[in-house]
């Protein structure tokens, strides 16, 4: 929680039974609705990435907002764990700083990120679980948005089944003066603790936020069974090798002194050290040749500036224009013994990426139409290095000198200097056809382009969706919609060689692949009415095309192909529904369900076809509870999260 009163707020999180019941306890702050009645008035932007004017109860989309308080009272380390098992978002964590979102069964490139409607995606995402969301500092987050199905027309390439957008506090959050310093601590009996701080503040025309972070995590807290399940550290009641240290500073500033417009400009950076991949240790894995597998150090950088301009008398009722640079930095090493444990390796990764973009985008009212249309540009550049390292005299790490480096760059995880550019046009009509019917449609064209040591190549695609809504009453809206989306091959499917998890299995890129292309159709209803809210949505998604990875049988590293098909069906429903109490303000049943049924057809090595369900796609999941407040500080909940594989 945020102070704006100008004085420090402590909040305490205690987690049982690895996350079953949570309790929070808050500093009063009388202050703050003072500090609101004298806010100054924000200019009106957009605020979620559907690109539309509707409020969240409006929008023709399973979307699911979860607000700053929702973030407070949830389980985990990142902000993304706090709204696992939310309706169609399960989270996995391969490792210790990983928070890799499966949307509606699908995650790591298939799964589009976007940082405060920015895409946090990249051109070397991974296929699998990333820690790529969990450099945004939790500090700077207001709330989170998911979008599930494909909001591909605004949003562009890889949301196959959907998006969640990480959306950065507002600079000032509404303080009304010149400085108002805050303090915020989180105390995690599972993973550890978290500190944070800075200074919010109106001056004039001028809104700004300050802040910094920084987090301690321990080893996770494993559960009654933990010691039978680790390798040589039974006394050990914990798991080994999941700690690791994270800080953050970051800051924000707009300026809103002209009459047309207003510029806002934010930036952060994110450094995470010895952050371990516990399959890379004997104690996780059992294997004893297995040391070593650790990021250190891990980086973010991200600089973002967005200019919001009103004009009057022009066909543009708005313009905003975004231009932003995001870097990513990572230094891997992985030291293990090969050879029936003789010999010693240490291999050493050096990846880095560079994203510049510019999106301006703009908003025409004609009639009972609301057009939103633009322009997109994304340039991407790699910068990577390899090296390893041998004893083949024995295991001592002391002993060991370079191995064949004239091959290094052979194994680079991407080619070093690998370039990937974006471009896009797209077009988007919400037509108020009558008061409670409405109908959204858009089309985007999107061209890709990537060049690297052995392929230069391109692909496009054209992208849309149609959907309508129709508002029962006041409370509740009915919604269904067909959409197109597609997801171009990434440098890491195109290039450079990726381990397939533990196995040591390589997979090499292929710079032939084609683009995924997806076809989703879905209907849900919705009901709000103040804090209280129900909602459903069933949807059914096909994918064809899908890059997998392929691994011959007998061989000793795979290929990146174009497979066949998938399909993904299922439904999420949401409660949030209050009920009367006797005292306090407010008792509520919480919780969400979800299932996902799915189905890929992967190619084998004798050439038949395989039918299988998508490797963690297959599964129901969700939690239920009860919350209580007894005012706007002091809150209690008690909840159980449960998830079950499917076929």
């Amino acid at each position: 929680m945020r102070s704006l009163a100008g004085f420090h707020k402590v909040m305490l999180t205690g987690v049982v039974a690895a996350g079953a019941a949570v309790c929070g306890v808050h500093a009063a702050d009388e202050a703050v609705q003072g500090t609101q009645d004298t806010a100054a008035v924000l200019p009106e932007m957009v605020v979620n990435a559907t690109r539309l004017s509707l409020d969240g109860a409006e929008l023709p989309y399973a979307y699911y907002r979860h607000d700053r308080a929702d973030l407070d009272q949830g389980v985990g380390r990142t902000a993304l764990d706090r709204i696992d098992y939310g309706p169609g978002v399960l989270i996995q964590h391969t490792a210790p700083n990983q928070t890799s979102p499966y949307i509606r069964g699908l995650t790591g490139k298939q799964s589009l990120l976007l940082l405060d409607g920015v895409r946090l995606s990249h051109a070397t995402m991974r296929g699998g679980p990333n820690e790529y969301s969990a450099f945004v500092p939790d500090m700077s987050i207001d709330r989170i948005d998911a979008i599930l199905g494909s909001s591909g027309v605004v949003n562009g390439s890889d949301g196959l089944t959907g998006a969640l957008d990480l959306r950065l506090a507002e600079p000032g959050r509404g303080v009304g003066k010149a400085a108002s310093p805050w303090l915020g601590t989180r105390i995690d009996t599972a993973n550890g603790a978290q500190t944070s701080g800075g200074v919010d503040g109106t001056s004039g025309n001028w809104r700004y936020s300050l802040e910094g972070s920084y987090e301690d995590f321990h080893d996770r807290e494993g559960g009654k069974d933990a010691n039978d399940n680790l390798f040589g550290r039974e006394d050990y009641d914990r798991i080994p090798n999941t700690a690791y240290d994270q800080w953050s500073v970051a800051g924000r500033a707009a300026y809103d002194g002209f009459a047309d417009r207003s510029i806002k400009l934010s930036a952060g950076h994110t450094r995470q050290d010895d952050a371990r991949r516990p399959d890379g240790y004997y104690e996780n894995s059992g294997k004893s040749s297995r040391i070593s597998r650790y990021y250190d150090p891990e980086t973010f950088t991200y600089l973002h500036l967005q200019d919001n301009w009103t004009p009057d008398g022009l066909f543009l009722d708005k313009l905003t224009t975004t231009a932003w640079w995001h870097q990513f930095d990572e230094q891997q090493v992985r030291e293990e013994l090969t050879s029936n444990n003789t010999v010693y390796r240490r291999r050493e990764y050096d990846d880095l990426i560079n994203s510049v973009g510019i999106e301006p985008q703009a908003t025409t009212l004609l009639g009972d139409h609301e057009l939103t249309y633009g322009a997109f540009a994304l340039f991407e550049k790699t910068s990577n290095d390899y090296r390893e390292f041998r004893n083949a005299g024995g295991t001592d790490a002391a002993g060991a000198s370079p191995y064949k480096p004239a091959d290094w760059a052979k194994n680079t995880t991407i080619t070093d200097g690998a370039e990937y550019n974006t471009y896009a046009l797209y077009l988007q009509d919400l037509w108020q056809l009558t008061e409670r019917l409405s109908l959204l449609g858009g089309l985007r064209y999107t061209f890709v382009e990537w060049s690297f040591d052995v392929a230069e190549s391109d692909t496009d695609d054209l992208t849309g969706g149609l959907r309508a809504s129709y508002q029962l009453s006041n409370e509740m809206l009915v919604f269904t919609g067909v959409s197109k989306a597609f997801r171009a091959p990434n440098l890491s499917d195109l290039d450079g060689a990726t381990d397939r998890a533990s196995s040591g299995l390589v997979t090499f890129g292929n710079p032939e692949l084609d683009p995924e292309v997806s076809y989703t159709g879905e209907a849900g209803w919705r009901y709000a009415v103040g804090r209280d809210q129900l909602g459903v949505s069933v949807f059914y998604t096909t994918i064809d095309d899908v890059i997998q990875r392929i691994y011959p049988e007998g061989a000793e590293s795979g290929t990146t192909e174009n497979g066949e098909s998938a399909y993904l069906q299922g439904v999420e429903l949401l409660w949030d529904y209050g009920l009367p109490i006797p005292v306090g303000n407010r008792l509520a049943l919480v919780g969400s369900v979800s299932l996902v049924d799915s189905e890929a057809e992967i190619p084998q090595p004798d050439g038949s076809i395989l039918e299988e369900p998508i490797s963690r796609a297959n599964r129901v999941y969700g939690y239920a509870g009860v919350r209580c407040e007894l005012n706007r500080n002091w809150w209690t909940k008690l909840q159980t999260r449960f998830h079950d594989h499917g076929r």
